[in-house]
């Protein structure tokens, strides 16, 4: 064993324990043992293992909470970060002050909660139906059957009076009530303007945003409704017709209501549009409804013989001349004009144009040059009118030429042209059908038969007969029935009023 080194220690020499920390304030002096080569620990070193683990561990919580805490702090300032969809529209608020201009569909941040956040506004349709404040009150059979028959099925039933506290109604300009539902649908547009007008708080959660939205709506749209219905008669409610009285332009009630109810929503400054205003089963009250019905259900026959008239007469017309008919009567017009006023020169002019339009000839009308395609009956009676002149002239020269041709046959033998033409009489009159020839014996110079007509050879005859005086009769029918349309389109009648 070594021997121990001399010490300045006073414990060495005997001295009190404390009195170097005291005079010196410095710890005392260690003591090392050795055995052989190997150098004892010191006593921060002989610590318990124990405790050396726990400050490891407690370095490891402390490492892992700031970890934590970073975290919390990076997920805290991009809480607020959202994606905003194509049927939206984002507004972002700082401070609880709504900052201007509108955010984009797509992901967006903003400051976390309290110090800021974004508001997603829907831009879809929102759809409100008005289905009792102009309508009277239904019980549930009355609605199924409203629902199966329409308006028509409450006319055989129910009540036909009005409580002013259950039942709603329109009071019309002539003093009349009627009864009318309405669909509306509406959107937001791509501004700010409904969160700053129609929220007082823009926090306020997006349900109680929507159900401002939807009574102020309701509310502009009952009052525009109201408002336009004041100013029209029951038939111009109902059935959107103009009434004979009414001077200057008309619009149905829906687009009446629908500009005054978005005039009121721009006043407010609202960022509202309205897109739809339809007006549904309008009908008059109970009590009258059965006699507005037959009056509705006559207009509607009217209506539908008047189309018919026009059809048919646009057919007749197509028929007559064609594509070019409407010219052609546009003409005659004028030509008619033209003489009752007694100008006889523009008369004239008028005429021939007529004549070259029914031809399809290209005519000078007010200095401009139009090209009339006339085709069907006209063209086809023009067609014969031709043929027939031509016809008249071929014969009268074919006539003509015969005469001579016998007058000089005649003048150069006089016996022998007269035996000609008596042997061709004779031929002609023998070969008619109705003429029996019976050849006598020669020297017989008076015979008497009485026998009667071959009954086979006479109903042939008659057979024949006929039916060429039925073909003769059937041409002069056609041909009466179009000189008598060429006649009405000349002279503007029709074959009704004659």
């Amino acid at each position: 064993m070594s021997q121990i080194p001399p010490s300045n220690d006073p414990l060495a020499a005997g001295g009190p324990p404390d009195a170097p920390r005291r005079a010196t304030g410095r710890r005392a002096a260690s003591v090392t043992l050795r055995q052989g080569e190997v150098r004892a620990q010191s006593m921060g070193d002989l610590l318990d293992p124990a405790n050396k683990s726990l400050a490891d561990a407690l370095r490891i919580a402390f490492r892992i909470l700031q970890g934590l805490i970073f975290a919390m702090v990076v997920v805290f300032i991009f809480s607020a970060t959202q994606q905003i969809q194509t049927s939206e529209l984002g507004i972002r608020t700082t401070l609880g002050r709504i900052e201007p201009g509108t955010l984009s569909p797509g992901l967006h941040f903003s400051w976390p909660e309290p110090f800021g956040a974004i508001l997603r506004v829907q831009r879809t349709d929102q759809t409100i139906e008005l289905t009792k404040p102009f309508f009277p009150n239904l019980a549930a059979a009355e609605e199924a059957l409203l629902g199966d028959k329409g308006v028509g099925g409450l006319a055989d039933g129910g009540t036909d009076t009005l409580d002013p506290d259950n039942d709603g109604a329109l009071l019309t300009a002539d003093g009349s009530l009627v009864h009318t539902r309405w669909f509306i649908s509406y959107r937001r547009t791509n501004d700010d303007r409904s969160l700053r007008t129609l929220s007082v708080d823009p926090d306020a959660p997006e349900i109680d945003r929507d159900r401002v939205e939807r009574q102020i709506v309701s509310s502009v749209a009952r009052s525009a409704i109201v408002h336009a219905a004041a100013t029209m008669t029951i038939d111009e409610v109902l059935y959107d017709q103009k009434d004979p009285n009414r001077k200057g332009a008309f619009l149905p009630i829906n687009e009446v209501a629908k500009t005054l109810a978005q005039n009121r929503l721009e006043a407010m400054n609202s960022g509202i549009e309205l897109q739809q205003f339809a007006k549904r089963l309008p009908m008059a009250p109970r009590r009258v409804m059965t006699s507005f019905s037959s009056v509705q259900t006559a207009q509607a026959k009217a209506k539908q013989a008047r189309e018919a008239a026009g059809s048919e007469a646009r057919n007749r017309l197509l028929k007559a001349a064609g594509e070019g008919a409407e010219l052609v009567l546009a003409q005659i017009d004028r030509y008619e004009g033209e003489l009752a006023t007694g100008k006889t020169a523009e008369s004239a002019a008028t005429l021939e144009r007529i004549h070259q339009i029914l031809r399809s000839k290209p005519v000078e009308i007010d200095g401009k040059t139009v090209a009339g395609t006339v085709s069907g009956d006209v063209s086809v009676s023009l067609v014969q009118a031709d043929q027939y002149r031509t016809g008249v002239v071929t014969r009268a020269r074919a006539d003509s030429d015969s005469f001579q041709a016998k007058l000089a046959a005649y003048r150069a033998n006089p016996q022998v042209y007269l035996i000609g033409e008596w042997s061709d009489a004779v031929s002609s009159f023998l070969n008619r059908p109705t003429v029996q020839a019976m050849f006598l014996p020669p020297g017989l110079e008076r015979l008497v038969v009485q026998i009667n007509k071959d009954p086979y050879l006479s109903k042939e005859i008659e057979k024949g007969i006929n039916e060429r005086e039925a073909e003769a009769n059937k041409n002069r029918i056609i041909q009466n029935r179009q000189r008598e349309l060429g006649n009405q389109k000349f002279n503007g009648t029709s074959m009704e009023g004659n």
